[in-house]
């Protein structure tokens, strides 16, 4: 069932443009695609990027950014810039693994100014060389760790929201004092880790970095729920 409604949701009509920055692909050459949309002459006007399908082992995660951007399509100018990624590790989609074909965590291969010096300690000890948590031989060595400092810089956003699966929480790396009401998800401060995206943008660039980690069945029940709160994004900025 679940494999069917993975099925419904990824193949949604391409009627919209999706492009990919140059030198934007994967370890094994996949180009890693994404949409842009821009905002109304009224809007907002935050710029607010999407990262998802890091871990590749976390289908939901690549299933919620298409339906938001279809949702953005139908809207067609919204109130903010959006870039939206929806699947920036092919590899390990196709593998069924959370790293990349590597086998790197690319949500710990960052190049934070710490890395050099604490990254592979701190898988070693505190993750006890787990392969599903390696951060890399060396930081910022993965070509979809590239793309996604590429596409930050490319983009200059004011909040990226990172999606993954599976712990069911919304985990805020930004002003303690910005959080949005809702019955979706519960709200945790995880904190960050060597080479982890909250790290690099939030303590070291003052960029806030929501990460969404839906729960198991967070789309099966509450998919429109989800959907909708994309226009509440920007009470975070």
């Amino acid at each position: 069932m679940k494999a069917l409604i993975f099925y419904l949701f990824w193949f949604i009509p391409s009627s919209y443009a999706v492009t990919h920055l140059s030198g934007c692909v994967s370890v094994r050459n996949i180009a890693i695609e994404h949409f842009d949309f821009i905002a109304n002459e009224k809007g907002l006007k935050k710029r607010i990027l999407v990262i998802a399908g890091i871990h590749g082992d976390e289908a939901q995660s690549q299933q919620l950014a298409m339906q938001w951007v279809h949702r953005l399509q139908k809207i067609k100018t919204p109130s903010n810039f959006w870039r939206v990624i929806p699947e920036i590790n092919p590899d390990g989609r196709n593998l069924k693994t959370r790293t990349n074909a590597n086998g790197v965590d690319l949500n710990r291969n960052f190049p934070t100014k710490d890395w050099d010096k604490v990254a592979l300690d701190h898988w070693k000890n505190q993750q006890k060389s787990h392969p599903r948590r390696f951060p890399g031989k060396s930081a910022g060595s993965e070509s979809e760790t590239q793309c996604a400092i590429t596409h930050i810089e490319n983009f200059r956003p004011d909040l990226v929201i990172s999606v993954h699966t599976p712990y069911g929480l919304f985990d805020f790396d930004g002003p303690h004092h910005k959080k949005i009401s809702t019955k979706l998800l519960p709200w945790k401060r995880l904190g960050t880790f060597p080479g982890s995206l909250g790290r690099y943008l939030w303590d070291e660039r003052n960029i806030p970095v929501l990460t969404i980690e839906l729960g198991p069945d967070s789309l099966i029940n509450n998919l429109s729920e989800f959907i909708l709160f994309q226009d509440r994004f920007s009470d975070l900025i």
